[in-house]
């Protein structure tokens, strides 16, 4: 073989070698264009998201302090009305004591 054939063989091979350098370049340049792009619009939704999120957040925050208020006030009540139980215990033994006592005395006449 010649020199020449030996050097055209190599030149076209390095050709074939660049070509394809070429093609995988673009090619790993459009996956990574598209990824990109997917990725860019992932980035978009996730920011609507939190977006909505903090909406209802911010919607929520003043229903869930008036339902702490009025949980307050109920307690409050609860507790007084307990206390008004209790009292009503008591005048109810007190009075069960006194009727017990007239009886004795209705007994005795």
């Amino acid at each position: 073989m010649s020199t020449l054939a030996v050097v055209l063989i190599i030149f076209a091979a390095a050709v074939v070698v660049g070509a394809v350098l070429v093609f995988e370049g673009r090619r790993r340049g459009a996956a990574k264009a598209r990824r990109r792009e997917r990725i860019s619009s992932e980035v978009v939704g996730h920011r609507q998201e939190a977006s909505a999120h903090v909406s209802r957040a911010d919607e929520l925050g003043p229903q869930a302090e008036a339902h702490r208020d009025e949980a307050s006030r109920h307690l409050a009540e609860a507790e007084q009305l307990e206390a008004q139980a209790a009292r009503s215990k008591r005048f109810a033994a007190r009075h069960e004591e006194q009727a017990s006592e007239r009886e004795g005395e209705l007994e005795q006449i």
